[in-house]
């Protein structure tokens, strides 16, 4: 039963993986081919009782270079990582720290007022928060009766 569930876990990983590099693929597709997109940062979307919490972690991000755009139910954020390399460098052995601009595209579902979210970003994290509405489905609603005769 142990390595199903360990199995699982791996797959459900790997999916996150293709998500990420799907997403990623798209962003550079709508950005056009001639923009340099360096790499696409983790996020989580959490629901609360208040609404949908989404964290992005942008360690090392200068918060000047930071745009958070909404438009329907789709998030836009943009950045960029410095690229710096110091003179004393001769080369790299290994390099996993993703660095250059960024651009990442999420959708948020669920009956929230995109356009009342707010954005922070705090020692590396920025955090979107978009506020419940209420919910109107399945209340009784009268159209109004045009009568042609």
């Amino acid at each position: 039963m142990r390595g199903l569930l360990s199995s699982f876990v791996e797959l459900v990983h790997l999916q996150s993986e293709m998500n990420k590099v799907f997403e990623a693929l798209q962003d550079l597709h709508e950005a056009g081919v001639g923009q340099d997109v360096g790499f696409a940062p983790p996020y989580d979307i959490m629901e609360t009782p208040e609404g949908i919490v989404v964290m992005v972690d942008l360690p090392g991000v200068c918060p000047e270079t930071l745009k958070v755009s909404v438009q329907g139910g789709a998030v836009t954020m943009q950045g960029e990582r410095e690229r710096s390399v110091a003179p004393s460098i001769v080369a790299y052995h290994l390099m996993e720290r993703d660095r250059g601009p960024f651009l990442r595209r999420l959708r948020v579902e669920g009956a929230v007022n995109m356009h009342k979210g707010d954005a922070t970003y705090e020692r590396g994290v920025l955090t979107l928060r978009f506020p419940r509405v209420s919910d109107q489905r399945g209340r009784s609603v009268d159209l109004p009766l045009t009568i042609k005769r």
